[in-house]
């Protein structure tokens, strides 16, 4: 009688990338909260959503602006693994994915901390009209989206892949260990 290696063998999880998988999560959730309030802050307006009085108007264009730029901070600080990573690797010439990451997020971020720079100038300079101009370029939350969503689609990747390789590492369990086969007439097994 063959041994038909139908023992079931509990599925082998790497507790690496069971916390690479949860730490991911963290990151997502963390980002998807902070950005959440940020789309508020950012796009709100432009969908009728009241803004706090102390944002409102072109007067509170700085303020408005600064709050945007803080709340991007926990965004950019819990994935700014895309900025070390991407950086390394475009200094190393051999950019990556988190290269691209980096670079199309940093700019938004640089870019909008350039733009609060110009409003708070032109709010000291009674210049309304720069600071109505400055004011529409803050680019805040296209860095979180970046960071947010990149974040959320490598964990869909990271999950995918740890289920195929629990799902091959269970088709290699469903094989037999032994068989027997006849050879010169004599059953033998393998």
């Amino acid at each position: 009688a063959a041994d038909d290696g139908k023992q079931q063998a509990a599925p082998v999880q790497d507790p690496k990338a069971n916390d690479e998988l949860r730490e991911m999560k963290t990151r997502i959730v963390v980002s998807a909260v902070f950005l959440i309030i940020l789309m508020v802050f950012s796009m709100g307006p432009m969908l009728g959503l009241p803004l706090p009085a102390f944002v409102s108007g072109t007067e509170n264009a700085f303020a408005l602006a600064l709050v945007q730029f803080l709340l991007t901070l926990p965004i950019v600080f819990i994935n700014r693994k895309y900025y070390i990573n991407g950086f390394k690797t475009l200094l190393h010439r051999a950019p990556t994915m988190d290269a691209l990451i980096a670079v199309g997020s940093g700019a938004a971020l640089v870019y909008g901390v350039y733009a609060l720079f110009q409003i708070g100038y032109a709010c000291a300079a009674g210049d309304m009209h720069t600071v109505h101009t400055y004011a529409h370029d803050l680019y805040f939350e296209s860095a979180g989206m970046i960071l947010t969503l990149v974040t959320l689609g490598k964990f869909f990747e990271a999950r995918a892949k740890r289920k195929t390789g629990e799902a091959i590492a269970a088709l290699m369990d469903l094989r037999p260990q032994t068989a027997n086969v006849l050879r010169g007439g004599q059953e033998v097994s393998v």
